[in-house]
């Protein structure tokens, strides 16, 4: 997991340091004001490893439910610490923290005590030393990840049988126990080390609020692709935790580089301007990146309709092109990331209703409406996914006002979802469905013009007529790779 302090003392961050844990990094050296400060250290962090052995002794008996699962939980974990991102020489980030909000929705406090004290040793072995910091750091997790699964049990059911829109609240209350409790250590224990006052050590590592929200999610996704889909789920949600890893080690990599070149070449900063900005795109590629594979996991759910968001992105960026969307613009990556993400929400629809072979009873299309509220609910706090967030939400209004689940209109609905609209409706038409086969390009077109000034935005209907044709012909191609398309005789 991201770990809120850089700890090693002045003399350690002349050699490599690897463990933002390490807040108990080397014992106070013999000059008077550090020895002043021993016992009180030694008292703190000796409360510390009884309040933890405690708790362990309490909860470990408890565990139930799949054990491999649990096991194959902890070794991703312990594996991301084993192997963290190196952050400016004296701290470290991985991606342990979705496997351990994986454990703590799916197994509460007796699988995190489990996890804690392995995740400590993973976390220093083969680095440096074995030594008192282990049995500290262990502590700290038990204490922190206890809290975080009391937190996330006052909103959702410990080890849920199916996906609840609680378990939201919950990831989000354990996230924020997990950092705040693990700030607070930290802090503390940094301020009778060494005096660092606490309002400094914040200011040193607030940077890593996004990274545990961002980690946060999708360890969400992995124990709702778990509840959904049992260990299928999480073997595909393998993908996007290792490409999140490779992500934040290509940010950090890529920036670490630009700040040495800007320490040493004062005379080269309009080349350095140019490399940071390069590396900002290869960031947001591979948060894209990332977004493509939690889809892809996502479609493993229905295989129905596997490749439609990947299908539906690629028209909707056409005709964003053609209604003069500036590519690379926040508008632009908002319209790409909503469409791809535009049925995230169905996590939330149960397979009952998701996956029936016939057509909806009023209730279950009740249920159903629910999903762009849900996909809204997920990723509105996710920074770069608000504008995302927004389109998914209206992906299902009307321009005439009869759509859901706001009943928006005309200009009132956001452009991306308009457009979404259109192309949505296309490509559902020409695929076949458990219900129905899919209807000819020529059909779908036609059935658009019908509703053109009443269900679709007229602007938007031209620029798809503009550009027909060249969807025809793609869709003739894919139809030959054997893709499951109709196209018009």
């Amino acid at each position: 997991m991201p770990n809120p302090a850089g700890v090693g003392t002045i003399e350690d961050r002349k050699r490599p340091t690897l463990s933002l844990v390490d807040a108990t990094a080397s014992p106070p050296s013999s000059d008077g004001e550090s020895v002043r400060r021993v016992w009180p250290l030694r008292l703190f962090y000796g409360a510390q490893i009884l309040l933890a052995a405690t708790l362990f002794a309490v909860e470990a008996p408890k565990i139930s439910g799949d054990l491999w699962v649990l096991f194959l939980l902890i070794a991703l974990n312990m594996a991301s610490e084993r192997w963290p991102i190196s952050v400016y020489g004296d701290s470290y980030i991985s991606v342990g923290l979705v496997f351990t909000m994986a454990i703590i929705i799916t197994f509460g406090a007796p699988g995190v005590v489990i996890l804690a004290p392995l995740e400590a040793i993973a976390g220093r072995i083969g680095r440096r030393k074995l030594d008192y910091r282990i049995a500290t750091n262990a502590a700290l997790f038990v204490i922190a990840y206890s809290a975080a699964a009391l937190a996330y049990g006052s909103f959702a059911a410990i080890g849920p049988a199916e996906v609840s829109l609680g378990m939201i609240a919950g990831a989000a209350a354990a996230t924020g126990v997990v950092f705040a409790l693990t700030a607070v250590f930290l802090a503390a224990g940094r301020f009778l080390q060494t005096g660092q006052s606490p309002s400094s050590f914040w200011e040193n590592h607030r940077w890593l609020v996004p990274h545990f929200v961002a980690l946060g999610v999708v360890g969400l996704s992995l124990a709702a692709a778990y509840v959904a889909l049992g260990l299928a789920g999480v073997i595909a949600f393998l993908t996007p935790a290792v490409m999140m890893r490779l992500a934040v080690k290509q940010y950090v990599d890529k920036t670490a580089d630009n700040v040495k070149k800007l320490q040493t070449q004062n005379t080269a900063l309009q080349t350095a301007n140019v490399e940071i900005r390069r590396v900002s795109d290869e960031l947001r590629q591979s948060y894209d990146g990332t977004l493509e594979a939690l889809v892809n996991a996502l479609d493993a759910r229905d295989q129905e309709t596997k490749g439609h968001s990947l299908r539906v992105s690629s028209y909707m960026m056409d005709i964003a092109r053609a209604l003069g969307v500036k590519e690379g613009s926040t508008d632009w990556i908002d319209m790409q990331r909503g469409s791809l993400l535009h049925d995230v929400g169905k996590i939330g629809v149960s397979d009952t209703i998701l996956l029936k072979p016939g057509k909806l009873d009023d209730d279950e299309w009740t249920l159903m409406r629910q999903h762009p509220e849900i996909g809204y609910g997920m990723l509105r706090e996710v920074k770069f996914l608000q504008g995302a967030a927004e389109i998914i939400l209206a992906h299902h209004e009307r321009w005439d006002g009869n759509g859901y689940p706001r009943g928006l209109k005309a200009d009132g609905i956001p452009m991306g979802a308009r457009i979404f609209n259109v192309v949505d409706t296309f490509d559902s038409m020409t695929s076949d469905r458990p219900y129905r086969k899919a209807k000819t390009t020529q059909e779908a077109m036609d059935e658009i013009l019908r509703f053109r000034g009443s269900q679709f935005d007229p602007l938007v209907v031209e620029a798809f007529l503009d550009i027909y044709e060249t969807w025809v012909k793609e869709r003739e191609r894919m139809h030959a790779a054997g893709r499951n398309l109709k196209l018009a005789a």
